[in-house]
């Protein structure tokens, strides 16, 4: 095994004697675990400092693409809430004819309960006329000359008024 020469503080060399004899260990051997551990240690260090990068790189890959799902799903939020608006004022177009409809309807109502009105009242004059007209001629009738008995059978009753 090669040698090797370092120099240190008294305090470092007291603290270093301590920690030795506290394991059992002599001087050279307890400098020389140490040195080995920093360096395995450094190098240890060395893979966890690349292994947090690598973590935090693919964290940041995460969050980029997190990032990118919800510009997406804004978007197509955005895109249903243009869509509502749309259906909201074609229900509101739909209702108002709706209304206009139902207006158009009871005007119609109106005027059918009107003309039924009218109607009922026409029907009634016609009745009274045809009465009268029934009165009338029942009157004429008797008042009209009865055809003798040899006139009648020459004419035959269906042309009897001739």
């Amino acid at each position: 095994m090669p040698r090797v020469t370092v120099s240190l503080t008294d305090s470092i060399l007291i603290k270093a004697d301590e920690e030795a004899h506290k394991s059992g260990l002599s001087r050279s051997e307890y400098v020389a675990k140490a040195i080995e551990s920093f360096v395995t240690g450094s190098n240890q260090a060395n893979l966890e400092l690349h292994n947090a990068q690598l973590e935090l790189n693919k964290s940041q890959t995460e969050v980029m693409q997190l990032k990118r799902q919800i510009t997406k799903l804004e978007n197509q939020i955005a895109e249903n809430d243009k869509a509502i608006e749309s259906k909201a004022k074609d229900v509101m177009q739909v209702e108002e004819k709706l209304n206009q409809s139902y207006a158009d309807v009871m005007q119609a109502r109106q005027e059918v309960a009107k003309y039924e009105l009218a109607l009922k009242s026409k029907e009634d004059e016609v009745s009274f006329l045809r009465g009268h007209i029934s009165q009338l001629t029942q009157s004429i009738s008797q008042l009209a000359l009865p055809p003798s008995q040899e006139e009648a059978k020459a004419k035959h009753w269906w042309q009897f008024w001739q």
